[in-house]
């Protein structure tokens, strides 16, 4: 059994790789950032998600016909999928960059605006009350991003 370390310190007496031109260079960067990229997204388990939608439905669709009291705008739920994948691109652009940076702000005000338009629908609560409040916000939104970093 040998003990390999999976990511080993590059060694300061190693000279840099030369490379014949820029392309080569280029190709070679590309590829360094699309291994980096594929072994953060690797260490992530988001298999669950698609499942747990298929229980939630299944759920759904027996308790209407069982004819038990559900929600009227059961559908209103699939809003909940874009709103999901908008908090994990916030997180996960606040994990890359340790703050909060005008990409992940947007995806978090994304996030929080489905959210809301989702909770309004399901309980039948007046939409006409909610699309001022929500202009508002995005435009607040809008004004408090424009001062983060890029």
């Amino acid at each position: 059994m040998t003990d390999q370390n999976p990511n080993p310190i590059p060694d300061p007496n190693t000279p840099p790789p030369t490379y014949r031109d820029w392309r080569e260079q280029r190709r070679a960067e590309r590829h360094a950032r699309r291994e980096a990229r594929w072994q953060r997204r690797s260490g992530r388990p988001y298999g669950w998600f698609g499942g747990a939608i298929l229980i939630l439905l299944g759920v759904i669709f027996l308790l209407q016909n069982l004819g038990l009291p559900f929600l009227a705008n059961w559908w209103a739920l699939f809003i909940f999928i874009p709103a999901f994948g908008a908090f994990v691109t916030a997180w996960n652009v606040y994990q890359e960059h340790g703050r909060l940076t005008r990409g992940g702000a947007g995806s978090l005000t994304v996030g929080i605006l489905l959210t809301i338009m989702a909770v309004a629908f399901l309980l039948n609560l007046a939409t006409s009350m909610f699309w001022p409040i929500l202009l508002i916000a995005g435009g607040v939104v809008l004004l408090a991003t424009a001062f983060l970093p890029a």
